[in-house]
């Protein structure tokens, strides 16, 4: 908590914000209930200061407000606790005997006209502004949290965030990330289907098998007595969910368009899409790769099938570090997508690749040389014209969207594709 408040302030931290201090705070957002200990003539200074945080933080509304996003969750508590040490190591007063103009002994008896567990009120001031803060911030966490793990969901891992608190953080304070959550929110992207599949235990639930892989063990199970279900667990008689993947796919492949007239909500609802075309690309074990690309392509974030759980916060920072501007060069973003599939030996003759290309542009381009570079790697073009219409584009795409509205029900239609 202290290393990642201190990376987030980018300075040193106050010499009365140690370690003991940090756990406290961590404890006051994670349990449901905390109890401060009574206050007792032995405590040093140092517990006193801590006392007199904690004891703010008790009586801030916003502490309670953030319980519903902190309480009984590690990650979410740690993001909450380093936000708040970041705040207060800014507002803090400088400590006692440093100036200011008042003795010890007169501040002294300051705090004891507040009593025992109250800190000066410029500490309070202090508390109240940081758990303002902090409350913003684990919401957004939680929000955060959430979404990598519904685009994580289904490969049977044990889901892990806690290493990746500081980028959570960083994206907890991102304006981008909160508008590519909020239109992400409520996406239920469609079941597999398909004649090529094959079985693979962190696939799409196709239906149900007896067995004993725990990962995929039906939710039915859990209410057996104990002795029962580790005798059906020992002879192989669990009921399990039947899993199964597309067989021999190339990667999903998004160029998104971040010329000058994509500002605003068309970028927004783009990098939405983005999103649900990675959670695809997961479920199908497919590698997953985005470039933004204007009047030049830009780098590239790619996402191998057998991603891990932070990948989707590395995803949602890609997506938001990126602005609106420029011009618009669809051959040119194409080509590389192209090159990039042939290089890393993505593509092929039996694993056919899918490029997503979404744009707004009306560039002009030659079918026949587009077709000549799909048809190299085996891909298959979608084109979604974003409130436009490009007939050179049509005339090559696989698949040609148009798209007006800018809602869910047309999102959800670019991502469903076999």
């Amino acid at each position: 908590m202290l290393s990642v408040a201190k990376k987030i302030a980018e300075r040193d931290l106050d010499q009365r914000i140690n370690t003991a201090l940090a756990v406290d705070v961590f404890y006051t957002y994670y349990l449901p209930v905390p109890l401060i200990p009574e206050h007792s003539e032995t405590d040093d200074k140092e517990t006193g200061f801590r006392r007199s945080i904690i004891a703010a933080m008790t009586k801030s509304e916003s502490l309670w407000k953030s319980k519903v996003y902190t309480t009984a969750d590690t990650l979410t508590s740690i993001v909450a606790a380093a936000s708040f040490v970041e705040r207060l190591n800014k507002l803090l007063p400088p400590p006692e005997g440093s100036g200011g103009g008042k003795s010890q002994q007169e501040q002294q008896q300051e705090n004891e006209q507040e009593g025992p567990e109250s800190g000066p009120p410029n500490i309070q001031e202090a508390v109240r502004k940081a758990a303002e803060a902090a409350m913003r911030d684990s919401e957004m966490a939680k929000r955060i949290k959430m979404t990598a793990e519904r685009l994580g969901a289904g490969r049977g891992s044990v889901f892990s965030l806690e290493s990746s608190a500081e980028l959570v953080l960083r994206l907890a304070r991102e304006t981008d990330v909160a508008r590519i959550l909020e239109k992400i929110e409520g996406f239920k992207l469609p079941s597999i289907k398909g004649k090529s599949t094959l079985k693979y235990s962190k696939g799409w639930a196709a239906g149900l098998e007896y067995g004993g892989d725990l990962e995929r063990v039906h939710y039915s199970q859990l209410a057996l007595p104990s002795d029962l279900f580790y005798a059906d667990l020992a002879n192989g008689r669990l009921i399990l969910y039947e899993k199964e993947l597309p067989a021999l796919r190339g990667p999903i492949y998004v160029l998104l368009d971040k010329s000058g007239s994509m500002v605003g909500s068309k970028i927004d609802w783009a990098r939405a899409v983005a999103v649900a075309l990675f959670k695809k690309s997961i479920d199908e074990g497919r590698t997953f790769i985005v470039r933004f690309f204007d009047s030049i392509p830009y780098n590239p974030t790619l996402i191998k099938s057998s991603s891990k759980p932070n990948d989707a916060l590395r995803l949602l920072s890609y997506l938001a570090r990126v602005k609106a501007g420029g011009g618009t060069d669809i051959t040119r973003a194409l080509s590389s997508a192209v090159d990039d599939i042939d290089k890393m030996k993505l593509g092929g003759r039996d694993k056919p690749s899918d490029i997503i290309l979404i744009t707004d542009g009306e560039d002009r381009l030659s079918p026949e040389i587009i077709q000549r570079m799909l048809k190299r790697v085996n891909a298959r073009l979608h084109s979604v014209m974003i409130q436009g219409h490009n007939t050179f584009l049509q005339q090559v795409s696989y698949r040609y969207l148009t798209v007006r509205k800018l809602e869910r029900r047309e999102a959800l239609e670019v991502v469903d594709f076999g």
